[in-house]
């Protein structure tokens, strides 16, 4: 997405360190020690630095941007837009040396580049500018310059020390104003360019819910700014309930002719989130369900994995959007998430041997952060006994 500029730059910054000066937040720090902090650890502050980030911007460039043959690794802000805004003042040929930093933290298979080009690229993020000023008005409105935007009016002005005035938008107490970058460009309809902000509309807020984005991620009037999502654990695991029931019974083996012991497994999984879950930005995430049934000697007898995952896959002959010229543009959108507030029911069937005492079941729920870091948001064990 566009964002509008704010700050007149009559001088685009060739390298990353004077990208960080043009939008130095240090002042901010100052009087907002504890919002500074929340913000340094989280998604925000990491915005191109986090892993995953990294990865989904090295396979944009591989499978997109170096294929295309009318885009080229300046094309990189299609993703900068939105993880760096303040990319607009920077030049073209410094947005293609992020494009090749990026595919060196990746890919390099010396480690020492790896870490440098990670440790630069860390200077990069959505700060304290990008949603208070240059995203604050929205997507068709021009934020003025050298204005600090807050979602409540102030009646004295103390930002002017600092050189800036103090200003309220409304927009930014909504979950319009996160649709600014966790949606499309505002021209493109929803069904072509399905996202998380419109799982969130279809889903939750159609269906009666007035909970906004910030009353679950930023944790209502608190106002937290370590922007709680998938990369937290314990809010990563309050998302989801699950419950197990499993109980011991026998069916008739009519081409056995004889009485055969089950396990009858029951699971119930709830999305208690305000969008599908899992869900991403031009990327396929996953979370998986794996039931296991162990008898009384630990050897597993039954196993089954459950796969939900949301994404655009490609097919050719789809129709393109006006996002960009690249394949993934023209695809159909495959929703196989865990819907809000829907139950996920299964019941599963395992048979026994006869000399089994004991079953052990196991049902775990993991979230696929990255491809080297998953996230266990559930786990339930239970033992039933066989009755001989």
């Amino acid at each position: 997405m566009a964002l509008l500029p704010s700050f007149a730059f009559s001088k685009k910054a060739e390298t990353i360190d004077e990208l960080v000066e043009m939008y130095d937040i240090r002042s901010c720090a100052d009087c907002h020690e504890d919002k500074y902090n929340e913000w340094k650890t989280s998604t925000m502050g990491n915005s191109v630095a986090d892993p995953r980030v990294l990865r989904g911007m090295r396979t944009f460039i591989r499978l997109a941007l170096d294929q295309e043959k009318s885009m080229s690794r300046g094309d990189l802000t299609i993703c900068l837009n939105c993880h760096v805004p303040q990319i607009k003042d920077a030049s073209a040929e410094l947005v293609l040396r992020i494009g090749d930093m990026v595919l060196i933290a990746v890919e390099d298979k010396d480690e020492t580049k790896k870490e440098a080009a990670k440790k630069e690229l860390a200077k990069l993020n959505l700060n304290c500018l990008g949603c208070h000023n240059l995203a604050a008005t929205g997507p068709k409105s021009q934020p003025k310059e050298k204005m600090i935007y807050g979602p409540r009016k102030l009646e004295d002005n103390p930002h002017e020390e600092i050189g800036f005035q103090t200003g309220k938008s409304d927009l930014l107490a909504t979950s319009e104003f996160c649709a600014v970058c966790h949606h499309c460009p505002p021209d493109v309809p929803w069904k072509e360019c399905p996202t998380l902000y419109t799982s969130y509309m279809e889903d939750f807020a159609h269906k009666g819910h007035k909970e906004t984005c910030q009353d679950c991620h930023m944790q209502g009037e608190k106002l937290s700014h370590k922007f709680l999502g998938p990369n937290n654990p314990d809010f990563l695991k309050s998302s989801i309930s699950l419950s197990v029931n499993a109980r011991p019974t026998r069916y008739i083996d009519i081409y056995e002719n004889k009485k055969m012991p089950v396990v009858v497994v029951k699971t119930e999984l709830t999305n208690n989130a305000g969008h599908v879950v899992p869900h991403g930005c031009a990327v396929m995430p996953r979370m998986h369900m794996d039931v296991s049934v162990r008898d009384q000697d630990g050897r597993e007898i039954f196993s089954n994995r459950k796969e939900f995952t949301v994404g655009d896959l490609y097919f050719k002959g789809g129709k393109q959007v006006a996002m960009a010229e690249w394949d993934v543009t023209a695809t159909e959108h495959v929703e196989l998430g865990l819907k809000p507030n829907v139950p996920d029911r299964n019941t599963f069937v395992i048979p026994l041997k006869s000399d089994t005492t004991s079953a052990t079941v196991e049902v775990t729920v993991n979230y696929l952060y990255t491809r080297d870091e998953t996230f266990t948001m559930q786990k339930v064990i239970q033992k039933v006994e066989i009755e001989q």
